[in-house]
């Protein structure tokens, strides 16, 4: 990584050096950079503006859009000493859960239940922090130290009721994310840390090892996705980097070695592969980064993508300073976004990173089944999972029933609330029991801490109702 940050600082991008770009395709260079004032007066970014001649905005102010949020959220508070922005609970509440796994309140004024657990799961019953994303996977570094996860949100999500009357979440709704490993002798200086108690361990330092970060806006209601990583997780797949000088936090040397002497992924390192444990300690995973940046070669505007990423990244590692240095340790994967917010978030209507994965918080999804250019297959990127529905369909009676937010589930219904959550026509009572109910009905499928009340609205005659979805 600290290669590639040398190579990108001159702005002048050789795809070819970076992700293995065939010799004879062309060179193109793209500059993006940081401002200054990121730093000095760090700030939250209210909408991602607009340079384009055209008056649109381009890739490049997506990622400073990112880059200028994330270290907002990363500078010391000064309400609070030595916390940082978005630890600070008055603005950003965390995401609790009780004992027996449930969502509780996380909007009163006291922590009183779990806020960090063993990765970020839906499938078994839990709110989506408890196992990764997608099919629950739990993954262990290679000290045999499992991955922790944690959930913030910004505190106006606490106005359930305000939000539901709403088409689209207010400008300004945040969600964050937050991967953390156990640190070993050596290691502090190049993470974030906290110190926190891990079930019967006291005391214990985490690192934060990815960050998650989704912030809708007035101009784009489908919230602005993007994530981080700290450079020393894993390599790429393909083109890997040079092994760190202590080893890959997820990545065996062994492993890591093979990587560079196969062109494709040795079968005995078993890459990116896990399953759901409740266990702390397990045998270490070994991940690679399938697509650099969250982006294939052939994707549209891969080269623009790839050329802001990778230049900004560089441009802020050469700002970060003082208490903000550590954060060279960090880098945007990528971000993804809609060109027409009027319409739906079906692959053609993506832009960014179309192939956006973090390593350590969706390591088994970072194969994407898509095609982009016919909008064919599962995009196992943020969209593939949280649907946006385009605030141009006539059926589109709440933005928030669509499965947009999941952390949106769990606030409301920790706080006893019910959702409307859209399912179609529903032409009787008895045709509601079957489609609003049970696991499979529509309740269930958006979340399976809602179950139906057995209320049920029709929005628009013939094409759209909503079932009535509260916590268990």
């Amino acid at each position: 990584m600290e290669n590639r940050l040398k190579l990108i600082t001159l702005f002048s991008l050789t795809i070819l050096s970076l992700v293995g770009m065939p010799a004879q395709a062309k060179t193109q260079t793209y500059e993006c950079a940081a401002d200054k004032t990121w730093f000095t007066n760090p700030s939250m970014p209210a909408e991602v503006k607009k340079s384009a001649p055209n008056g649109e905005s381009n890739f490049c102010d997506f990622y400073q859009f990112s880059w200028q949020a994330f270290i907002y959220l990363m500078s010391p508070s000064g309400k609070e000493g030595a916390q940082r922005n978005f630890q600070v609970t008055s603005n950003y509440p965390i995401l609790e859960v009780s004992k027996d796994k449930k969502p509780v309140n996380s909007c009163d004024d006291t922590i009183t239940e779990n806020t960090l657990f063993v990765s970020l799961d839906k499938a078994h019953g839990l709110p989506e922090r408890i196992h990764q994303a997608g099919d629950s996977a739990t993954i262990y570094d290679q000290q045999g130290d499992v991955v922790y996860y944690d959930v913030r949100f910004s505190r106006n999500m606490c106005d359930v009721s305000d939000i539901k009357t709403k088409n689209n979440f207010p400008s300004g709704t945040t969600e964050m994310k937050t991967a953390w490993k156990v640190l070993k002798d050596g290691e502090k200086d190049n993470y974030l840390t906290i110190v926190t108690d891990v079930g019967t361990q006291k005391n214990v330092t985490l690192g934060m090892i990815g960050f998650h970060l989704a912030i809708a806006t007035t101009d784009h209601p489908e919230f602005v996705w993007a994530t981080f990583e700290q450079k020393n997780n894993a390599p790429d797949c393909t083109n890997p980097q040079p092994t760190p000088a202590k080893g890959w936090s997820f990545t065996s040397n062994q492993c890591a070695d093979l990587l560079k002497k196969n062109s494709v992924l040795p079968l005995e390192c078993n890459f990116n592969t896990a399953k759901s444990s409740e266990s702390i300690t397990g045998n270490p995973t070994e991940i690679c980064r399938v697509y650099a940046y969250g982006t294939d070669l052939t994707d549209p505007n891969a080269l623009e993508n790839l050329g802001s990423i990778t230049s900004l990244n560089a441009n802020v590692a050469a700002l970060l300073s003082g208490n903000m240095a550590v954060f060279k340790n960090y880098f945007n994967v990528g971000a993804l976004w809609v060109s027409n917010s009027k319409e739906d978030s079906s692959i053609s209507n993506q832009r960014g990173s179309l192939r956006l994965a973090n390593t350590v918080a969706e390591t088994t999804f970072q194969n994407v089944d898509l095609n982009p250019k016919t909008n064919q297959g599962f995009a196992s990127n943020c969209f593939g999972c949280h649907n946006f529905e385009g605030t141009g369909l006539t059926t589109n009676k709440n933005t928030t029933s669509g499965g947009l937010s999941h952390i949106f589930d769990d606030i409301a219904a920790g706080m006893g609330e019910c959702l409307d959550v859209q399912a179609g026509p529903i032409m009787s009572n008895s045709q509601a029991e079957a489609i609003c109910g049970g696991a499979s009905g529509a309740c269930g499928n958006s979340s399976s801490i809602l179950k139906w009340n057995g209320q049920w609205t029709t929005t628009v005659p013939g094409k759209m109702s909503v079932c009535g979805c509260c916590g268990s």
